[in-house]
């Protein structure tokens, strides 16, 4: 677009002239002397507007008063009838309203001035980043639009302006896009006519503030006139392309909202795109001119984001930027895919090479990569050459996700084999001259495709017969057969990325009635087997879940081979795949797995490194095999020592699944009711509760409430057995207990006779950062600490930690076994566990990353209303959102949103909290400040975006 200004014809353009010759000018006083005398406004505040050919000023935040050339009276009554009409027609449109009628400028004979109001918001060019709801607003705004003016009519349609379609011609007469689109300006007559606004750009359309960011404006209707229907969208998808990383995306979008309440037909969806493109080069080029020139014209739209735009979609292929556009509102994105595919399923075709060919698989889940850092790159390529080698002669699959190039999926399928291998046509065809061998095929009257061979050695040209050697596997020993439904061109890719695949897999169509097969994901088949044999009750992450495939170090890896960073999985304590601890595990599983009545010296020395961590006396374990046993098996001891029911615990708490432990879980026994022997008391929160952070004495205040629960119950009767509670409280909202807290309630427990249980299974294993177990926090030593979940990395072990002397006294109830408990796997893996938190680090890992984490997060809060508080300890945090801070309004639904769309960033995090409006935030230890940066800058995006 450098030289786009010299090619610009010709400088005699009468309507380049117009839009350079400027605006009025009339004072200050003029324009009061105009508002008081022709429209009855007493102006205090008057600001000028930027215009092309109105001089246009913001009159007291209420109006916007136009002063233009009395030549443009035709055009200017058009515009105020439409205005009148749609305030008529379609009231709920968010457009200007007209106030009185056109007025001669008493002063100035050759102006005229009329009357609008004014409308409030930020112009979409200017809002920063946007959500995909935003995008679908303004596509049905547009259609909404489009759709109220189609049937109207008036008298006196204004004149041509230098920015219609047609005129383009002149602009870009000697352009790049000449050649291309410009002929096809020739339907424009026989698509469906009528009153557009013409210039839908991204200042016209003003939106409301954030995060649920909508059109509440449309305005300048300064070109409307009659054409094109469609006109009207490449207007607006020119406009608000410009500046996107992904505009073709951004098209797309508004393109099939339009559709929605718009129909489009065929036809225009066909010339959609060129037209885009022909706005898109109109502008740059009308820009470059006014720039060399030093001439008038709207200053907001001097930018170089309209040349770059004008170089984004010459990168884009015609026919990908139309098929797009077509698969998004929902026709086929190709007119001869259907054509092609169904001739190629009933074909009877030739061998393309000779033998027998293995499938290898080199997606994600393939276990070529078991042994290899999913987050090398060159490690993967290691895996993939090497496995390539030892494979064939082997197939790889159309279609497929190849993991070694970041989920890139095979637009063909690719041979494996033996250079020098030969090569036969699958069909009959004429061949082309291109880089690779192109075949030409029309085998049947309306059925016209392309075979494309890349990396064969050949020399084959003209006809070729169906089964005749067409050349060799060449020096790479690898071969990628593709077919096409488009002329080939060295634009067609090999590999394309997961969400452009629909339309790409239309142009370059399934060539495996030919040769191989096909990947298909296992998604919608998984989980439609879920439906079938899971309880409808198991939920999964997430309104689209993710079908993943591996894990290591903080990351997930999905069955696309995309990576998310993994800020919610608490259980992996060391991060996904610690070689260390698969090490162990499989050393152990190979050596000696059995139950623990048998003697063997791996648990001895867990149970020495396991209670070694706990206070002096805490040295009785008890192994189990999930978090919710050890909490069972807690209560059950307690009760039994004590010979009372009651139970006092701490209001949203979760200690488990079992009928025991759910029956002290508020989240779960809210579902059929609280038993009598259950006692909830106040959350301990500091940003909700009675007594917040600025009371020094919230801790002993909210532990009063526990206390006095205990006296109560003791004057009636029934003493409690034991007060129950997580060491910070994670389905209550990551609420860290207030300093304080937790010594009175130890106090006073002892002094009923009530036993105290610290469930370590959320929070222990030095996540909280400042010690190893969360309970030291507060000072205190309970009398059993219940852990699982981090213990074994992911593996299955739990246990129950008590003293000797509450042990000895249980022993009267009978025998404690857990065929699985304390196995050697599990006792293995967790000694391994122990191992690693010491030696690398991770507690302190755990309080500095931690901190730093939060530090970030509040950063963001001080740009986020919806961000109303931040807390946590070490690597476990919370961030709760509110639609109002004064109020705390929970903002559940925005909450979900957030996970949904970070999901999207490629971050893990999910709600928790009795109003789901927090974020949980609980990653692996291994959890890095280049995580936290990367956690932060995706949540800073997302809010920034609304949706």
């Amino acid at each position: 677009m450098d030289d786009m200004a010299d090619r610009m014809t010709p400088a005699t353009d009468e309507r380049y002239r117009r839009i350079t010759a400027g605006v009025p000018r009339l004072s200050d006083s003029e324009l009061r002397d105009l508002l008081h005398n022709g429209f009855g406004v007493s102006a205090v505040d008057t600001r000028p507007l930027a215009g092309e050919t109105d001089q246009n000023i913001r009159v007291d935040n209420s109006y916007v008063l136009k002063v233009c050339s009395a030549d443009d009276l035709v055009a200017v009554r058009f515009q105020n009838a439409l205005l009148r009409h749609l305030a008529s027609a379609a009231p709920d449109l968010p457009v200007p309203r007209v106030v009185g009628d056109v007025i001669a400028v008493p002063s100035r004979p050759d102006l005229v001035a009329r009357l609008l109001t004014w409308l409030p918001g930020t112009p979409l060019a200017e809002a920063g980043r946007r959500s995909a709801e935003l995008y679908a607003d303004i596509g049905e705004t547009a259609g909404r639009l489009a759709a109220a003016t189609a049937s109207w009519q008036h008298p006196q349609p204004p004149p041509a302006h230098y920015w219609e379609f047609p005129h383009a011609r002149t602009v870009l007469a000697s352009s790049d896009v000449a050649a291309e689109f410009l002929p096809l300006l020739d339907r424009l007559p026989t698509l469906p006519q009528q009153v557009v606004h013409h210039d839908l750009n991204a200042f016209n359309l003003l939106v409301g503030p954030g995060p649920r960011r909508r059109v509440v404006g449309v305005i300048d209707f300064g070109d409307a006139q009659i054409a094109a229907r469609v006109t009207d969208l490449a207007v607006l998808c020119a406009s608000t392309m410009r500046g996107q990383p992904d505009p073709l995306r951004v098209a797309a979008a508004l393109t099939a909202a339009y559709h929605r309440v718009c129909p489009l037909t065929s036809a225009e969806v066909d010339l959609l795109y060129p037209l885009v493109a022909i706005r898109a080069a109109t502008v740059a080029a009308t820009t470059a001119r006014l720039a060399a020139g030093r001439e008038h014209g709207d200053p907001r739209h001097r930018s170089p984001a309209a040349a770059d735009l004008v170089r984004s979609l010459a990168a884009i292929p015609a026919d990908v930027g139309t098929a797009t556009l077509r698969h998004a509102c929902g026709f086929p994105a190709h007119r001869n895919t259907a054509v092609v595919t169904d001739w190629l399923a009933t074909a009877a075709a030739s061998s393309v090479v000779d033998g027998h060919f293995g499938q290898l698989d080199l997606s994600a889940g393939s276990a070529v990569f078991d042994d290899a850092d999913p987050g090398d790159s060159a490690a993967l390529l290691a895996a993939e050459s090497s496995a390539i080698l030892a494979a064939r002669p082997a197939v790889g699959r159309y279609g497929e996700p190849r993991f070694a190039s970041g989920g890139a999926l095979r637009t063909g399928v690719d041979v494996f084999a033996d250079p020098g291998t030969p090569v036969s046509a699958p069909l009959a065809g004429t061949a082309e001259v291109g880089a690779d061998l192109v075949l030409r095929h029309e085998p049947a009257p309306g059925v016209r495709f392309w075979t494309i061979y890349t990396g064969l050695s050949t020399s084959v040209a003209g006809e070729v017969a169906e089964g005749q050697r067409i050349g060799v596997v060449g020096a790479d020993g690898r071969l990628t057969v593709r077919v096409s439904v488009v002329p080939a061109a060295g634009w067609l890719p090999e590999s394309v990325g997961p969400e452009e695949a629909p339309v790409w897999q239309a142009l370059l169509a399934d060539p495996t009635p030919l040769l191989g097969s096909a990947w298909r994901s296992v998604t919608e088949s998984t989980l439609k087997a879920r439906e079938r044999h899971l309880p409808h009750s198991h939920p999964t992450y997430f309104s689209e879940p993710v079908t993943m495939v591996r894990a290591k170090g903080c990351r997930f890896y999905d069955e696309y081979g995309r990576g998310y960073l993994d800020a919610l999985n608490n259980v992996t304590l060391l991060g996904h795949g610690h070689n260390r601890v698969v090490t162990a595990a499989a050393r152990q599983l190979s050596r000696l797995n059995t139950n623990s009545r048998f003697v063997y010296n791996v648990l001895t020395e867990y149970t020495e490194a396991l209670t070694a961590t706990l206070p002096d006396g805490l040295d009785v374990v008890y192994f189990v095999n999930s978090g919710s046993e050890a909490n069972d098996l807690a209560l059950r001891m307690a009760r039994y020592l004590s010979g009372r029911d009651d139970v006092v615990i701490i209001e949203d708490a979760y200690h488990g699944y079992t009928a025991t432990v759910a029956d002290v879980s508020p989240s779960r026994y809210k579902h059929y009711g609280k038993p009598e022997t259950t006692h909830p008391t106040p959350v301990p929160d500091r940003y909700r509760g009675d007594y917040g952070h600025e009371d020094p004495q919230a801790g002993a205040k909210y532990a009063s409430h526990v206390t006095d629960t205990f006296d109560r119950l003791a004057a009636d009767g029934r003493a409690p057995a034991a007060f129950l509670y997580e060491s910070l409280l994670a389905g209550a909202g990551q609420i860290v207990l207030p300093p304080g807290y937790l010594a009175p309630i130890h106090t006073a427990a002892r002094q009923h006779g009530a036993f105290t249980i610290a469930d370590e299974v959320q929070v222990g294993f030095g996540r909280l950062g400042e010690a190893f177990w969360g309970f030291q926090t507060q000072g205190v030593v309970p009398d059993f600490v219940t852990m699982g979940k981090a213990m074994g990395n992911g593996f299955p072990v739990a246990a129950l930690v008590t003293t000797r002397e509450i042990s000895e006294a249980f022993d009267r109830a009978g025998r404690f076994f857990s065929t699985y408990g304390g196995n050697p796997v599990a006792c293995a893996v967790g000694l391994e566990v122990l191992r690693v938190v010491d030696e690398e680090r991770l507690q302190h890992n755990a309080f500095t990353v931690g901190q730093y984490l939060r530090d970030r997060l509040g950063e963001l809060a001080d740009r986020h209303d919806l961000i109303g508080d931040v807390r946590g300890q070490g690597l476990y945090s919370g961030v709760e959102l509110v639609t109002n801070r004064v109020t705390k309004e929970p903002a559940s639904a925005e909450t979900l949103t957030v996970c949904e769309r970070l999901k999207e960033e490629g971050v893990l995090v999910y709600p928790t909290g009795p109003a789901w409006n927090v974020l949980k935030l609980k990653p692996p230890l291994t959890f890095t400040r280049a995580h936290a940066d990367e956690l932060t800058e995706a949540l800073d995006r997302v809010l920034e975006a609304g949706w």
